[in-house]
C-alpha cells in the first residue's frame, strides 16, 4: 500500500520539480523580433468548424517569428511589414501557407491530414495527446460518421466500423438495448458493457429491463425492453466517438472501464460573426427485412384433413397439418367460409411501414470571450408493430466562458424527454403479438382476426391455447406506456497557473427519472381477472473530480513531460418502487388502484467510489514515448479489509521510422506495448450482509419481518481484477496513402464476482462468490487507404477485422459450468464452462446405441425421436467479425458502402422450433404424401423400421421440440449494412442560396440485404436479450430495413 502510495507522490512531486524561471509566463512559443505589423485572427477546423487550441503560426520568412492559438482558437502575431504568408501547422491537420491580404479578423482553415498516423487524439480523462505517442489501440471515428444514416440508438451505428468492437442490437424494436462488448466478455455474470462518457462525464447505461428468453419469472406478461441510457444521444450533436480498448487505454477511469471505454465528445460553440445555424432533417421507412420461407403446400387442418366445424378450425387454428391447397371452400375460426388458398403475404399484412422523422437545429457563435452552442432535436418513430411509437425530444447547451487568461468555465448540459406508447412483448408470453402472426396457420388470412375482440371487448379466440393471445388484440388492447426524464450537465473550471500548469476541477451530475405503467385486461382469455405493474425508479449519478496538470518540453536534453495526479469521487443511487397485482374490479378502469390485489416492493441501492490516481507521459525527441498511470479505488460495496485496490498501468511506444532509415515506400513505422491491470466491485451494495425487510401482508394480522433477498450474504466480497497485455503497430505504406494498424491483446479476468445458483434446501437460491479465471486473446486489424485522390475524384476504403479466443479457464473445485438463461420449456441453457468458451448453447441430439442407430420412442402408428443427453449444440458469441468501408467522391457526389459480418457462432431458433411444430416449416413437408420411413431401434433395442403414416406426422414433427439440436444454426452473416449517396448542393450558382454556408442532400439505407446466411426463417441478428446470455431468439420484433432522405444546410 505505502508502495503505491509513493508512486502517485512521486509524479505529483515531478509537477513541480521545474524551476521557477522556466515555468514564468511567456507570451509566445518562439522568440520574436520586434515588427511593424500586427496580424490576428482565429483557426478553426474545416472538417467542423470548431476553434484550434495549440496550432502553431508564423511567418514564412523568419520561422522564430511564431505563436501559438489560445483555447478559442484565437492568435496575436507581430511580423515584418513586407512579410506577405504565415504558415500554420496542427498536429491531425495539414500544413497551411496562408496569404496575408488583410491582417485582422483573419479566419483560417485547416484541412485535416490525411496521414491518419498522426492525429490528435481524446484520451482518458479528456486528455488531448498524439496518436504517435499512444502505446494501445484507440480508434475515433468523426461525428459526419452519423449523422447522414441516423440509428434511433447511437450504439448500433458503430456496427462494423470498428475491429474489436461487438454491436448487438436486440429483437425488440427501436426504443431497445443495444449490447457493446470490447474484446470479449470479461465477467461470467456480471456487467460485460463498456462504460461511457460524454463530454468527460460518465454517464448511466442501465438497461431497465431485461427481457428473459425463457418461461419462468422475467419473462411472462408484460416482458418488455424498457431501454437503455445511450438513446439519449442526439447523432447530429456528436463530434467525435473515441473508442478505448485496451486496459491501459481505460485504467485512469478505475473499476467502471474494466470492459473499456467509449468516450463521446459533443460539438461546442465557435468565436465568428454572427450566429451559425446547423439544420438537419431526415425521413426513413423501415420494413420487416425477413419473411419466414414457410410451406404453402399442405393448409390449415390436422390429420392431413381440412377442418369442417367452426370448433375443429379453432383447434386447428395454429397448425397446417391439413390438406393439400386446392381453393375450395373451408370453415374458419369465425365461422366463415372461405377459400382454402396459400397466405403468403400474413406477415406483411400485420406489421406496418414505420417510420423515423428527425429534426435537429443547432445555433452557435461567440466571442473571443465566451462561445456557446445551443440545439434543439425532436425524433418521432412509428414502429413496424402496430400502434408502438416513440418520441425523443432533447435540447443541449455548450458553453465556454474565459473569464481571464487564467480562468476559464465550461458548462454543458443536456435535457432528454423520452415517451414510449405499447413497447413491445417479445419471448413466449401472453403479450407477445409476433407470437400469433408467425404461427397463425397458412391459409388463414391474419386480417379476418381484426381488431381482435368482439362486441363486448372479450378477445376472439383463433386458436385453442389461450396463451397464444390474438395479435389484433394485443396491440389493440393490451397496452404499456412509459415517460423518461433525464438530466445530464457539467461544470468545469480550469485555473492556469502558468503555461506549463493548470488545475481543473469539474462536477458534473446524470439523474433519469422514469415510470412504467402496463397492463392486461380482463377481457383476455388466457387473463380473465386482468393484470398491470407499474414501476417508478430514480437514477442519480454524481461525479467530482480535481486534476493537477502539468506540461513541459524539452524538460531535460530533449526529454519532455506531461504528468498529472487527480481525485475522484462517484456516488451512484438508484431508488424504485414496484407494483403489480391482478383481478380489476371496474371493467375498463386500468389503474392500479382498481385491481384487488397488490404487491410491492421497493430496491434501492446507493455506491460510492473514491479514487486517486496520477500519469506521467515522457518522450523524447518526440520518437520514444513512455506513459505509466496508477489509481488507487476505495469501494463502500466492500469490506474495510478488501475495498480498495490499485489499478497499474504501463505502456511504450517507438516511432522506428524516425530511427532507422526505411525503404522510399514505407513512410511510417510505429510498434507499441503495454500492460495493465484494472477490476471492479459487485454493484450491489447489500451482498455482504443479510438484510430485512417486512413481509407484505404479515401472518394472521401480525407484521412479519424476512430476508430482502434469498441470496446468501458473502461478508469476504474483493474486487476482481482483469490483467491486460497489448502489443501492436502502426505502419504507413506509399506516403501514407495505405495505412495498417495491427494489435494482439491477451486479457484474463480472475477473482470474479459471480451469482451461482445453491440448493433451495439451504434456504436460499443463490450465493455471490469471487472464483474463476476467464482469458481473452485476439488480434485486430485495420487496413485503410486513399486507393485514388485526384483533383475531381477519390476513393477512400477500410477494412477491419477482429478474432477473439474466450475461455473460461476455472471455477472452482466443486463446479465446472454455471448456468446463464434457459430457454422456454428448457429446450436450451446457455452455460458457461470450464476449457469452453463463454455462453455456450447446451441442449439435446438425438439419443443413438453403441451402433450408431437412433433411438425413437414407438407409440401406435407413430413415433419420435428419443432423446440424447445434454451436451454442447453450439456459442452464442461470434468470435470472428469484420467490416469493409467504401467511400467515392467525384466533385459534389459522394457515394459509400458498409459491409459487415460476423462468423463462428450459434442461434437456437424457437420461431423455427415452432413453426415445424405447427407444421410451417419446409422440413415437415416429407412424408406429407407417402408417410415418412424411419429406421432405427426402439428404446428396449428393437429393430424400429416403420413408415409413419401422414395423418401421425404431427406427433414425428413436435416430438422434434426435444431434439433442440434440430433448431440450433450456423449464425454468421455478411449484411450491405449501409448506404450513402450525398449531393452537395452548388449553392453559390442557386439564386437564393448564396447566403448558405453550405447545403447537402442524401439518400440514405441501412440493414438492406443479408448477402449471406444459414439461419432460415429467421434474422441471424434476432437476439432479443442485451444481457450475456446471447445465443436464442423467439418471436421478437422482425428486424428491419430503412431507406430514406437526410438534408443538412448551414448557414
Amino acid at each position: 500500500m505505502k508502495t503505491k502510495l509513493i508512486s502517485l507522490v512521486f509524479i505529483g512531486g515531478m509537477i513541480f520539480s521545474a524551476n521557477a524561471k522556466e515555468a514564468a509566463i511567456k507570451k509566445h512559443l518562439f522568440e520574436q523580433k520586434s515588427s511593424q505589423i500586427e496580424i490576428s485572427g482565429q483557426v478553426i477546423g474545416q472538417d467542423d468548424g470548431m476553434p484550434i487550441a495549440g496550432a502553431t503560426i508564423y511567418a514564412k520568412g523568419n520561422t522564430k517569428i511564431a505563436t501559438i492559438t489560445d483555447e478559442t482558437g484565437k492568435f496575436k502575431l507581430n511580423v515584418p511589414e513586407n512579410e506577405t504568408q504565415i504558415i500554420i501547422t496542427y498536429m491531425g491537420y495539414g500544413t497551411l501557407e496562408f496569404k496575408l491580404d488583410k491582417t485582422q479578423d483573419l479566419t483560417i482553415s485547416l484541412k485535416p491530414a490525411e496521414n491518419v498516423l498522426d492525429q490528435v487524439l481524446v484520451t482518458a480523462l479528456g486528455v488531448k495527446k498524439s496518436s504517435k505517442s499512444v502505446a494501445y489501440a484507440v480508434t475515433e471515428l468523426k461525428g459526419t460518421e452519423f449523422t447522414k444514416a441516423k440509428e434511433t440508438n447511437i450504439a448500433n451505428a458503430l456496427v462494423g466500423k470498428i475491429a474489436g468492437v461487438n454491436v448487438s442490437s436486440t429483437a425488440t424494436g427501436p426504443n431497445g438495448s443495444s449490447r457493446v462488448v470490447i474484446r470479449g466478455n470479461g465477467s461470467l455474470n456480471g456487467n460485460n458493457q463498456p462504460m461511457y462518457v460524454v463530454n468527460d462525464l460518465p454517464i448511466d447505461n442501465t438497461q431497465l429491463n431485461l427481457p428473459g428468453i425463457g418461461n419462468g419469472p422475467g419473462s411472462t406478461r408484460i416482458n418488455v425492453d424498457r431501454g437503455d441510457g445511450t438513446s439519449v444521444i442526439n447523432a447530429d450533436d456528436i463530434k467525435t466517438i473515441t473508442v478505448l480498448k485496451g486496459g491501459t487505454a481505460a485504467a485512469l477511469y478505475g473499476a467502471n472501464a474494466a470492459n473499456g471505454v467509449i468516450l463521446i465528445q459533443t460539438k461546442r460553440g465557435a468565436a465568428q460573426k454572427g450566429i451559425g445555424v446547423d439544420y438537419n432533417t431526415s425521413f426513413t421507412f423501415e420494413t420487416p427485412s425477413i419473411i419466414p420461407d414457410w410451406q404453402y403446400e399442405y393448409g390449415s387442418g390436422a390429420n392431413g384433413k381440412k377442418p369442417t366445424t367452426q370448433a375443429e378450425a379453432i383447434a386447428d387454428g395454429r397448425w397446417s397439418w391439413g390438406a393439400k391447397i386446392d381453393g375450395t371452400d373451408v370453415v374458419q375460426f369465425d365461422g366463415v367460409s372461405r377459400p382454402y388458398v396459400a397466405q403468403k403475404n400474413n406477415i406483411k399484412n400485420f406489421y406496418n411501414t414505420g417510420t423515423t422523422f428527425i429534426n435537429s437545429l443547432a445555433l452557435s457563435g461567440g466571442t473571443e470571450k465566451a462561445t456557446g452552442r445551443l440545439s434543439f432535436s425532436n425524433m418521432e418513430n412509428k414502429g413496424v408493430v402496430p400502434n408502438s411509437d416513440f418520441n425523443r425530444k432533447s435540447i443541449n447547451i455548450a458553453s465556454n466562458v474565459n473569464l481571464t487568461n487564467w480562468l476559464k468555465f465550461d458548462v454543458v448540459a443536456q435535457y432528454n424527454l423520452e415517451k414510449s406508447n405499447n413497447r413491445v412483448t417479445v419471448s413466449d408470453a401472453e403479450a407477445n403479438p409476433n407470437w400469433g402472426t408467425y404461427m397463425i396457420a397458412n391459409t388463414v388470412d391474419i386480417r379476418n382476426l381484426a381488431p381482435g375482440y368482439d362486441a363486448n371487448g372479450v378477445e376472439e379466440a383463433w386458436n385453442p391455447v389461450a396463451v397464444a393471445t390474438n395479435p389484433y388484440f394485443v396491440v389493440n388492447k393490451i397496452k404499456n406506456n412509459d415517460t423518461k426524464n433525464r438530466f445530464i450537465g457539467m461544470l468545469n473550471v480550469k485555473l492556469n497557473f502558468t503555461p506549463e500548469l493548470f488545475l481543473q476541477g469539474r462536477i458534473g451530475q446524470d439523474f433519469t427519472d422514469y415510470e412504467f405503467f402496463g397492463y392486461i385486461p380482463k377481457t383476455t382469455l388466457n387473463n380473465p381477472v386482468g393484470y398491470a405493474q407499474g414501476s417508478r425508479m430514480k437514477i442519480s449519478n454524481l461525479n467530482s473530480e480535481a486534476i493537477l496538470n502539468y506540461t513541459k518540453k524539452n524538460i531535460y536534453d530533449n526529454f519532455s513531460l506531461n504528468a498529472l495526479i487527480g481525485v475522484n469521487s462517484r456516488t451512484n443511487l438508484r431508488d424504485e418502487t414496484r407494483v403489480e397485482g391482478s383481478n380489476f374490479v371496474l371493467d375498463d378502469f386500468y389503474a392500479l388502484s382498481n385491481l384487488s390485489t397488490l404487491t410491492y416492493s421497493y430496491p434501492y441501492g446507493k455506491t460510492k467510489t473514491n479514487s486517486v490516481y496520477g500519469a506521467a507521459d515522457f518522450d523524447y525527441k518526440n520518437i520514444v514515448f513512455l506513459n505509466i498511470t496508477g489509481r488507487q479505488d476505495w469501494f463502500s460495496t466492500l469490506s474495510k479489509e478488501n475495498n480498495t485496490v490499485f489499478y497499474p498501468s504501463i505502456g511504450t511506444s517507438i516511432i522506428l521510422s524516425d530511427i532507422i532509415t526505411m525503404p522510399d515506400w514505407v513512410s511510417f513505422t510505429k510498434i507499441r506495448s503495454s500492460w495493465a491491470q484494472v477490476g471492479g466491485a459487485t454493484p450491489d451494495p447489500y451482498a455482504l450482509n443479510q438484510s430485512y425487510s417486512m413481509i407484505q401482508g404479515g401472518h394472521n394480522g401480525q407484521q412479519l419481518q424476512g430476508p430482502t433477498s434469498t441470496r446468501v450474504s458473502n461478508p469476504t466480497l474483493s474486487p476482481l481484477t482483469s490483467t491486460t497485455f497489448e502489443i501492436g503497430t502502426d505502419l504507413g505504406f506509399f506516403r501514407n496513402r495505405l495505412n495498417l494498424d495491427f494489435a494482439y491483446y491477451n486479457r484474463a479476468t480472475t477473482n470474479d464476482i459471480v451469482e451461482t445458483t445453491i440448493s433451495n434446501a439451504s434456504g436460499s437460491s443463490s450465493a455471490l462468490l469471487n472464483l474463476g479465471k476467464m482469458r481473452n486473446k485476439g488480434v485486430e486489424v485495420l487496413l485503410s487507404g486513399k486507393i485514388i485522390n485526384s483533383e475531381n475524384f477519390s476513393w477512400d476504403a477500410s477494412f477491419n477485422g477482429s478474432y477473439n479466443e474466450n475461455t473460461v479457464e476455472a471455477l472452482t473445485d466443486q463446479l465446472n459450468s454455471i448456468t446463464m438463461a434457459t430457454s422456454v420449456n428448457g429446450y436450451v441453457t446457455i452455460t458457461s464452462d470450464v476449457g469452453r468458451p463463454y455462453s455456450i448453447i447446451k441442449g439435446y441430439k438425438p439419443r443413438v446405441d453403441a451402433n450408431g442407430n437412433t433411438v425413437y420412442n414407438v407409440s401406435g402408428g407413430s413415433a419420435t425421436i428419443a432423446q440424447g443427453p445434454l451436451q454442447e449444440l453450439g456459442q452464442g458469441v461470434h468470435p470472428w467479425a469484420a467490416g469493409i468501408s467504401n467511400e467515392f467522391k467525384y466533385k459534389s457526389v459522394s457515394f459509400s458502402f458498409l459491409i459487415d459480418g460476423k462468423f463462428g457462432g450459434s442461434l437456437y431458433s424457437g420461431t423455427d422450433l415452432y413453426g415445424t411444430r405447427m407444421g410451417l416449416t419446409k422440413l415437415t413437408l416429407e412424408g406429407r404424401e407417402n408417410g415418412l420411413p424411419i429406421k432405427g431401434v426402439d428404446t428396449n433395442g428393437n429393430p424400429v423400421d416403420m413408415v409413419i403414416a401422414p395423418e401421425n406426422l404431427r406427433t414425428y414433427y413436435d416430438g422434434l421440440r426435444n431434439i433442440s439440436s434440430t433448431f440450433v444454426y450456423d449464425a454468421s452473416f455478411i449484411k450491405l449494412r449501409q448506404v450513402i449517396l450525398g449531393y452537395d448542393l452548388p449553392i453559390q450558382s442557386i439564386k437564393g442560396l448564396s447566403k448558405l454556408q453550405g447545403a447537402s442532400i442524401s439518400f440514405v439505407a441501412r440493414n438492406l440485404f443479408i448477402l449471406y446466411k444459414k439461419t432460415p426463417n429467421v434474422d441471424p441478428e434476432s437476439v432479443f436479450s442485451a444481457g450475456n446470455a446471447q445465443g436464442v431468439e423467439q418471436f421478437g420484433v422482425p428486424k428491419t430495413r430503412s431507406f430514406g432522405l437526410s438534408l443538412n444546410v448551414k448557414f
